[in-house]
């Protein structure tokens, strides 16, 4: 084989990779931008987390947060830190899209539609404790009876247990005058919410090194 010819395969090779690792990143980074946005959003309607860290709030860098994808690459989780006036914590989000495209850069680059499945932040509890709370809004919960769903009514005592476990959580978030300043407590290093799933997240997570 010439020299040309095994030059020209190289380059073939290289181009290729390039192309490759290149749409990974460009994947990453546009579906960190997408769900990080989602989850602002949740944040900045929970009355619990401004009392928790203070307004007005500021994403950390995306070389501080992390992603992973699971389920061919249709689910992804975000986790970021959110800084705000008296203190920091860390954001998780994770999302679905639809199927269809493979590519995630390429999908993100057309509708680019993720629908939030879950979102949380790194709040204290009592004992010291430091654990995710979710930030999603309650929805209500149809009754069912026998099976079956009664439209038009609500499940009360779902409602109950989510009344009890707001008030659970604001009464473990101390006031923003007791809060430590940001600058002295530095970053919350915190967990995504336990579980099986966030388990296999978890080993699939990573920064984002590009470079």
């Amino acid at each position: 084989m010439s020299k040309p010819l095994l030059r020209t395969a190289a380059a073939g090779a290289l181009l290729g990779v390039s192309f490759y690792v290149g749409q990974d990143v460009v994947g990453e980074y546009t579906t960190y931008c997408i769900l990080r946005d989602h989850a602002l959003a949740i944040a900045n309607k929970d009355e619990q987390l401004e009392a928790q860290i203070g307004k007005p709030y500021v994403d950390g860098p995306w070389y501080n947060a992390s992603i992973g994808f699971t389920q061919t690459g249709h689910i992804a989780a975000v986790t970021f830190p959110l800084k705000g006036s008296s203190q920091i914590t860390d954001v998780s989000v994770r999302a679905v899209r639809r199927p269809g495209v493979s590519s995630t850069a390429l999908y993100n680059l057309t509708s680019g539609e993720w629908k939030v499945l879950d979102c949380s932040a790194m709040a204290p509890q009592a004992g010291g404790m430091v654990k995710p709370r979710s930030l999603m809004p309650v929805q209500a919960v149809p009754k069912v009876v026998d099976g079956k769903v009664i439209h038009g009514e609500e499940c009360e005592e779902c409602n109950r247990k989510a009344a009890a476990g707001s008030a659970a959580g604001a009464a473990a978030t101390p006031s923003p005058a007791a809060a430590a300043p940001a600058e002295a407590t530095g970053d919350v290093a915190a967990a995504p919410a336990p579980g099986a799933e966030n388990g296999a997240q978890q080993k699939k997570r990573r920064r984002f090194f590009f470079f």
